[in-house]
């Protein structure tokens, strides 16, 4: 009676690591895409939120008897009697932004001051009016950008403003939420990069 011996074929190890190995690059590679995927479109949709930029500030004093002077001395220096005005951005990092001061002049007919460059209205927590002194600066009014014109007293602001994407996108960046999103964005590409050696 023949005995036949039949012979099994243990299970490749290696082939086995090898499998692991490609699935959980490939699930690593995919969460990386997502991450990226992800970052783009939250970037995009929360800089046109925020892509209004303020470019300039005019106040006009409404009475000019109500504008704060140095002293009311007739025929003494009228012209230095003037206020010293100055603007100032509160922003949403607790910082100050001095946009300068105007001094020796009435701001009856409106007074102007340009930003350097347009800021997201998004930074700006409020807009705030100082008469500068050399011994002491007082505030006179301090309001919220929430029209494009506002009045506060003797004070009307009007601002003027413009439709910026890249305002948006530097204003995103400057945001916790904005940050995280570029260190995650940053770390998602190096690994997809060495996955796909195109880093070396």
């Amino acid at each position: 009676m023949n005995t036949e011996t039949k012979t099994f074929a243990e299970p490749d190890s290696s082939n086995a690591s090898l499998h692991d190995a490609g699935s959980f690059w490939g699930f690593t590679q995919f969460c990386c895409l997502t991450v990226i995927l992800i970052s783009v479109i939250s970037c995009i949709v929360i800089a046109v939120n925020r892509s209004t930029g303020l470019t300039k500030i005019t106040v006009t004093a409404l009475d000019k008897d109500a504008e704060p002077r140095d002293h009311d001395i007739p025929f003494l220096k009228q012209k230095e009697a003037l206020p010293d005005y100055q603007i100032s951005l509160l922003t949403t990092n607790q910082g100050q932004f001095d946009l300068g001061f105007k001094p020796n002049e009435s701001a009856i007919g409106g007074l102007s001051w340009q930003l350097p460059d347009p800021m997201s209205t998004a930074e700006i927590t409020s807009v705030r009016l100082t008469e500068t002194d050399k011994i002491v600066s007082d505030s006179i009014a301090e309001v919220q950008l929430t029209g494009n014109t506002i009045t506060k007293g003797n004070y009307k602001f009007a601002f003027t403003t413009e439709r910026s994407f890249a305002v948006g996108v530097r204003s995103f960046f400057k945001t916790p939420i904005g940050q995280a999103i570029l260190v995650a964005f940053g770390i998602a590409v190096l690994v997809f990069m060495i996955r796909s050696g195109s880093l070396f």
